[in-house]
């Protein structure tokens, strides 16, 4: 089974300018290739492959581009094979089409799928050599492929894919504890037992510290556009770039910047990681609704406030975590009137509008709450979509318990089963 851990990475100045170097190499590779696949489809409607690509790596070393051979070669044909697959998930509608790498991109990446070695706090990477890394947990099997990056706060990071050898854990075959979940803004997730996370809103929590920092980062951005405009005027005949202006204090300033960032992401996948480690804990399977994203964002009003929230990423993380399990996520079709229909009698409510945080049914006389309602219709609607699947379910399992019976442990402090 494969597993991945990522890693910190303390590379000395002279490895900086050999991962620096790499990532140049890398770069120029994948945009090269692009150019050329673009080229061949546009001219002669000939789709090149990633094998007369890799053909091609030899020539250009020998020949236009000997400063390639500063990079490994294993890496540029990563890359190549990276830049094929990206064509095939757009293609199956996966992602959109591939585009040009720039040089000063916040984050830059390569990948070794070979000859890559951990020993104690230390990490082998060719054309680099023994890099000081913090490896919290042990890496269990053999090594596939590491992926090397750097962020835009200066970080190094490498995450490992490594296979320990044992096979896939096959889903199980009856689920007895199911639950659905409503998302939501107000409370990231409610699940069909009654529980409400809550919404940490690390964004928005964040927006002044953020506001006051971008805020100095562009006054100098303004400053250095007049200087360059300046010069341009004056026509001495040297070509200036804009960029040519930037000094020290701008990039303190990006990096400050970057650095609250990184902070806002931190908070939110540290949330997400631990009410998802929750769920996929307490149930076999989780019944979820496909929410539209993408066209939500388009609010206005809204976008900032369901971007903060990250819908989709902790849905991929209760997903995976389910897996690792056996268990397994149900989504639920985006059509289905999750809010309006009462789960005590089946009928459907038309007028509920958004404000409405419970609501009277007029068929049956239940008072609903507006979310615990959705997340009962949408655990049921899971069960039958197992059912129909040839699964055997228990339409009384249990769900999530409000509160858990189990001493608290230190590194669960600030989780979900200490906040019910």
């Amino acid at each position: 089974m494969l597993t991945a851990t990522k890693i910190r990475l303390y590379p000395t100045a002279d490895q900086e300018c050999h991962l620096a170097v790499q990532f140049g190499c890398a770069r120029f590779v994948w945009n090269r290739a692009l150019a050329m696949k673009r080229a061949a489809w546009q001219e002669r409607k000939e789709s090149l492959s990633c094998y007369t690509i890799k053909g091609m790596l030899p020539v250009w070393k020998g020949g236009e581009f000997p400063w390639l051979k500063d990079a490994d070669s294993q890496v540029m044909q990563e890359v190549i094979r990276h830049l094929d697959r990206a064509y095939r998930n757009f293609f199956e509608k996966r992602a959109r089409l591939p585009r040009f790498k720039k040089k000063h991109a916040a984050r830059q990446s390569i990948a070794y799928p070979q000859r890559v070695k951990l020993e104690g706090n230390l990490a082998y990477l060719p054309k680099v050599g023994w890099v000081k890394a913090v490896v919290h947990r042990e890496i269990v099997g053999k090594i596939k492929t590491v992926t090397v990056s750097r962020e835009s706060t200066g970080k190094y990071y490498a995450s490992i894919l490594a296979d320990d050898g044992l096979p896939e854990i096959e889903p199980l075959p009856r689920i007895e504890r199911i639950t659905g979940i409503d998302l939501g803004l107000k409370d990231a997730l409610v699940s069909s037992a009654g529980h409400k996370s809550g919404n940490p809103k690390p964004l928005r929590r964040a927006l002044k510290n953020l506001k006051r920092k971008q805020q100095a980062m562009s006054r100098k951005i303004e400053a250095a556009k007049k200087r360059f405009e300046a010069a341009k005027a004056a026509d001495d005949g040297k070509a200036y770039r804009l960029r040519d202006f930037f000094g020290a204090n701008i990039a303190k300033d990006r990096k400050r910047v970057a650095v609250a960032h990184e902070r806002v992401r931190h908070a939110r996948d540290d949330w997400q990681h631990k009410a998802s480690r929750q769920l996929a804990d307490e149930n076999q399977a989780v019944a979820a609704e496909t929410l539209n994203v993408k066209g939500m964002m388009k609010n206005r009003r809204l976008s900032r406030a369901i971007a903060d929230v990250g819908w989709g990423s902790l849905l991929l993380k209760i997903d995976y975590k389910l897996k690792q399990h056996g268990g397994r996520l149900v989504k639920i079709d985006r059509w289905f009137p999750s809010t309006k229909t009462c789960s005590c009698c089946g009928a459907i409510h038309e007028g509920l509008t958004l404000s409405d945080r419970s609501w009277l049914c007029t068929a049956c006389g239940s008072l609903h709450d507006r979310d615990e309602n959705a997340a009962e219709n949408i655990r049921r609607q899971g069960i039958l979509k197992l059912k129909a699947e040839g699964l055997s379910v228990s339409a009384h399992g249990g769900g999530v318990s409000r509160v858990s019976s189990a001493p608290a442990t230190a590194s669960e402090v600030g989780s979900l089963r200490l906040q019910a």
